[in-house]
């Protein structure tokens, strides 16, 4: 375009110089100085307009660059494409007052501005999507964390009740130690005999007494020698008003010649029972709703009845002291 333009500045000249008189040649040759300074003034506009399209494609590369950061949020890119859309709108002002030739360069410019757009909608989708999925996580996460909250709960109730429940266990052995100890001392004469034995078993005091003691053989009344052990049992257990009883009458294997009441062990061990349970009622004064007699005939027996020292072990009577439990029963929630 330049030389266009010097090209025909030459030509008229020459043409003004051989044709035309030497007034009309100043006033041409004062118009091509003026079109010279025109197209001074246009290459100015033209050179600060590519150094603006140089500035405007650097910051179209480091825009490129900055769409690889996802961390780079919707409005931080929304802000760079405004003024990226400001940008091309100067652009386009000043390109509507230089040569066609630029209109390529603006159109390049439009369609690299079409493309960003297009990458920032894509770049904001996945922020989106990404957004959704943390919120996901962060649901999940606060789901997660009530349940353990929850849980954490639980455990300290649970073990607050175990604490509770080993304080009442502890207690609960402390005192039926305590209680075997009193009756031990109570008994103390009759279990050096060997016809009684008191020991502790799954948190129960056992008072077994043997047949030696308590009955003749085949007979349910009570001897005296074994209405005084029982007596003294009753006052200890009159001392510890919480404490249950049973009464469990036991035999040997040996079948019973059925007579009168009594058909087998069963209804021997059952009125033998029943006979100490009256002792411990009428002669102890125990109250009777804390006792109850039942019989086992042979069903438990503590040793082997193949002899008469294994069979004398097992007809017995045992007392079994229990203690009162609805501590523990409230602890575990049951009645």
């Amino acid at each position: 375009m330049k030389k266009k333009i010097f090209l025909v500045g030459i030509v008229g000249m020459s043409l003004l110089a051989a044709c035309v008189p030497a007034r009309k040649f100043e006033d041409a040759q004062a118009m091509i100085e003026k079109l010279n300074v025109e197209n001074k003034s246009c290459k100015e506009k033209t050179d600060a307009l590519t150094a603006k399209v140089e500035d405007l494609n650097k910051q179209v590369n480091d825009l490129t660059n900055a769409r690889k950061d996802l961390v780079d949020d919707t409005t931080n890119y929304g802000t760079q494409y405004r003024k990226i859309m400001a940008m091309n709108k100067e652009l386009n002002t000043l390109y509507e007052k230089v040569i066609d030739q630029n209109k390529a360069l603006l159109n390049n410019s439009t369609n690299e501005s079409q493309k960003f757009q297009s990458q920032l909608a894509e770049k904001s989708k996945q922020l989106d999507e990404k957004e959704k999925t943390l919120n996901e996580l962060q649901t999940t996460l606060q789901k997660q964390q009530t349940d353990l909250d929850q849980l954490k709960s639980d455990l300290e109730a649970k073990n607050k009740k175990v604490m509770e429940l080993e304080s009442a266990l502890t207690k609960n052995d402390s005192m039926m130690n305590a209680l075997k100890n009193k009756v031990s001392d109570a008994l103390m004469g009759f279990e050096n005999a060997g016809d009684l034995k008191v020991y502790t078993k799954n948190g129960k005091v056992y008072v077994s007494l043997s047949e030696n003691l308590l009955f003749k053989s085949g007979s349910i009344i009570v001897d005296p020698k074994g209405k005084e052990a029982l007596k003294k049992l009753a006052e200890v257990l009159n001392k510890n008003t919480d404490i249950k009883i049973l009464v469990e009458g036991h035999t040997d294997n040996v079948k019973l010649a059925g007579t009168g009441a009594m058909k087998d062990n069963w209804d021997l061990s059952v009125l033998r029972a029943t006979s100490v349970a009256r002792i411990l009622m009428i002669d102890g004064k125990v109250d009777d709703a804390r006792i109850t007699a039942s019989g086992r005939a042979d069903t438990e027996p503590v040793a082997l009845n193949e002899n008469a020292d294994g069979r004398g072990k097992n007809r017995r009577t045992e007392i079994i002291l229990q203690p009162n439990l609805s501590e523990i029963n409230s602890i575990l929630g049951t009645k």
